[in-house]
């Protein structure tokens, strides 16, 4: 009897221990599953922060650049609102609203004439360190000349701009200088005959070079000049080649409309042959017309009127 006592109570013992060390098993798989579970989290709550931390540099950015936006155009505001107040309505002024992008002409108080334009896109170029800004001027001008049948002579930085849309680089042709035809690198000084052509060995024919003559462009190859089409690009390679000023390569016809009004410094009221863009800010600080209007505009104005641009 006590034998089967003893025997039952160990395996009483048995049980109990086993039950006890399942438990702590199980308590140690919930803890790990716990302290995973906490690391998730622990995780989670990171990538979180982090995002937040992305959202709101991203959302300070935009804050930023919302400011600036705003503090420019009530700078630009402020300069219109001081132009008209002191605008005074004389016989007949040319008005031009950057904003609405319209020209009107007042006479006598009256508007007798209005048009859609395009004025200048605001943007930036940066070229060796000099930044140009391609916005229309604000204030008071005056007509300083009428032109009929306008030819363009592109500026430096035109060239910059089409080359970097383009991928091309850029170089200067200047008097004087010579640029290989192929690649718009300095062209090779031409080379001397030597023993072998002497005897009568064959080179290969001299690459054909850019070179100005008086008032024109020519690429020369093997002793024969060609002259480059007159208003053209010349493009070199990779190359984008920019003609000296006097040039008739760099003089472009029909660019600017048939009639051209010159308020100085570079700026015009002219036309445009980009007439799907008119109503757009889209130019680089002049004001851009249709045909019929800078014709009607141009038989209307005089030299000497005020144009106030606001």
């Amino acid at each position: 009897m006590k034998r089967t006592l003893g025997f039952l109570a160990s395996w009483a013992f048995l049980i109990a221990g086993l039950a006890i060390c399942s438990i702590a098993i199980a308590g140690e798989v919930m803890n790990v599953r716990e302290m995973r579970r906490f690391r998730r989290f622990e995780v989670v709550d990171d990538l979180i922060a982090k995002n937040r931390g992305a959202t709101f540099s991203a959302l300070q950015q935009q804050e930023t650049e919302r400011r600036a936006a705003i503090d420019a155009a009530h700078s630009k505001l402020s300069d219109a609102d001081t132009t008209l107040r002191d605008f005074e309505d004389t016989d007949q002024t040319i008005l031009v609203s950057t904003a609405e992008n319209k020209v009107y002409v007042r006479r006598d108080r009256n508007v007798i004439f209005e048009a859609i334009c395009s004025t200048g896109k605001g943007t930036t170029l940066v070229d060796k360190g000099r930044t140009m800004v391609f916005d229309t001027p604000i204030g008071k001008f005056h007509i300083v000349s009428k032109e009929e049948n306008p030819v363009w002579v592109p500026p430096d930085w035109h060239y910059v701009e089409e080359a970097r849309k383009s991928g091309l680089r850029v170089v200067r042709l200047n008097r004087g200088d010579s640029i290989d035809a192929a690649t718009g690198n300095p062209a090779a000084p031409a080379r001397e005959p030597g023993v072998w052509d002497l005897l009568g060995g064959t080179r290969p024919a001299p690459a054909a070079v850019l070179q100005v003559k008086g008032d024109t462009i020519f690429a020369i190859a093997d002793g024969v000049a060609r002259e480059l089409p007159p208003g053209q690009m010349i493009v070199a390679g990779n190359t984008l080649v920019i003609p000296p000023v006097g040039v008739k390569q760099r003089r472009f016809d029909k660019v600017l409309g048939s009639y051209r009004l010159n308020l100085g410094d570079g700026y015009a009221l002219h036309g445009t042959q980009q007439t799907t863009q008119l109503g757009r800010s889209v130019s680089h600080g002049c004001v851009r017309l249709g045909d019929k209007d800078i014709a009607t505009l141009y038989s209307l104005a005089n030299v000497g009127d005020e144009v106030v641009i606001y």
